[in-house]
């Protein structure tokens, strides 16, 4: 199995030649034959179960052949997981596949989810792909959580976000359901994270209601890193409201026992949820990612999403938004003025779904601001608005309006803050839809932005 690492501005070919048998695949994926796949920034390795020769070309970090790899247990897996979808099928549908996969950083848990996928969709199955990876999203900008239906193998050289960009141009029913959760881990807010993955529990009840081929295919949920016993009480919310039956613990022993005891225990609670733990070794060509790596993979995802892959290219459009026009939320955080600057005698109740009205300022420069279909009222009046016609500070948010049904709604696309001028109040934002913001209200996460040119 060869394995590859690349900087993630080298560029390398891989060309798989003619076989007289056997076949190589990439998470999955086969290659064809005598085709020519360009990868940058590239981690992964290239399987063959009867053995193949590759032509590689161009700059590699790393790259090796491996004697041992932990594929047999991975295709084990997989005809495990292919035929409950067949007991499903058969009209058994509480025997449908849940999975999800959980394990350290940087263990594999991505590449098994895309394997896992890739090979179910070669079955003509059509899974639900779950991303609870809120630092490392694939199908779509970081510091947020999805489910997208995958009917097809995800592109070998552009990857997840590839798939979703070929949604966007050709298959909008297979565009991910989002959800800005706004925050790096699952831990930094657990409340609101533990209610977005609810709303998506329901999303997903309501799709597989729909369609039959994609409750019998089952679902695929993949996880952001961490052995920290602290911090899994998200994982364990994650198995009872998605209804997951099959546990994947990836690269660590510790994990494994730790979460088969507690599934034990949770079965006492939950007769009717049974969740088998299964230990998997991880991948020897994994590696570990650095900070600066993985900084410059969630700049690459995010202007993929705004700007598309080399094989579907999409154009944004520049957009210019006064003040006035848009309310930005943050949850969960008080981003205004500290409570030492309220009145005497008066307090501010804060929860980790506390909704806020952020100040339109230069700290919104290169910011990724999801757009939701949150209605403002046909008589809201800003403070920017009032602030204009009185010919003062129109920057500061409104109080006086509820915004809890900001907590918990969907993101129906995103905008990144490119200009702010400050004297004529207005924003330029970068939009993957021409011509005015169809929407007015605005959440704001963690993730900041610079499109270099």
């Amino acid at each position: 199995m060869p394995s590859y690492s690349q900087a993630s501005s080298a560029y390398f070919l891989i060309r798989l030649a003619a076989l007289l048998s056997g076949h190589a695949e990439l998470f999955g994926a086969e290659l064809g034959s005598e085709a020519a796949y360009t990868f940058s920034g590239f981690n992964g390795a290239i399987f063959s179960w009867q053995g193949c020769t590759l032509s590689v070309s161009g700059d590699n970090h790393t790259a090796y052949v491996a004697g041992e790899t932990p594929m047999d247990s991975y295709i084990n897996v997989h005809m495990a997981l292919q035929q409950l979808r067949v007991q499903a099928h058969n009209g058994d549908m509480g025997a449908a596949p849940r999975v999800m996969i959980v394990g350290p950083e940087d263990s594999g848990k991505t590449s098994l989810a895309r394997l896992l996928l890739n090979y179910a969709v070669r079955m003509d199955q059509k899974p639900l792909f779950v991303d609870l990876d809120t630092a490392g999203s694939s199908m779509t900008v970081p510091g947020t959580v999805s489910v997208t239906p995958v009917t097809k193998t995800i592109d070998i050289e552009d990857g997840f976000m590839g798939y979703a960009t070929s949604a966007a141009v050709s298959r909008p029913v297979d565009l991910p359901l989002v959800w800005q959760y706004g925050h790096e881990l699952p831990s930094d807010n657990p409340v609101l994270f533990n209610i977005l993955v609810d709303k998506m529990a329901a999303a997903i009840d309501k799709r597989v209601a729909a369609d039959k081929t994609a409750a019998a295919s089952g679902l695929i949920v993949d996880t952001h890193g961490s052995t920290d016993i602290s911090k899994l009480e998200t994982i364990e919310h994650a198995i009872r409201t998605l209804k997951i039956n099959t546990l994947l613990v990836v690269g660590n022993e510790r994990m494994y026992s730790l979460l088969s005891n507690r599934l034990e225990t949770m079965s006492q609670g939950l007769p009717q949820l049974e969740t088998t733990a299964i230990k998997l070794a991880k991948s020897g060509g994994t590696v570990d990612r650095d900070a600066a790596y993985r900084q410059q993979q969630t700049s690459r995802t995010i202007k993929q999403y705004f700007y598309g892959t080399t094989r579907e290219p999409l154009t944004s459009f520049p957009t210019v938004v006064n003040f006035k026009e848009i309310s930005v939320l943050r949850v969960g955080e008080d981003v205004r003025a500290p409570s030492s600057t309220l009145p005497l005698g008066e307090t501010r109740k804060l929860t980790d779904t506390s909704v806020f009205e952020v100040d339109l300022d230069e700290s919104l420069f290169h910011s990724v601001l999801a757009v939701t279909d949150i209605v403002r009222p046909a008589d809201f009046v800003s403070d920017s608005g009032a602030a204009d016609a009185e010919g003062e500070d129109a920057t500061k948010p409104s109080a006086s309006y509820d915004w809890n049904e900001a907590v918990g709604v969907q993101a129906i696309g995103f905008v990144n803050v490119s200009k702010i001028d400050m004297e004529k109040k207005r924003f330029t934002m970068t939009s993957p839809v021409a011509g005015r913001l169809p929407k007015q209200v605005l959440l704001d996460g963690y993730v900041k932005w610079m499109e270099v040119v």
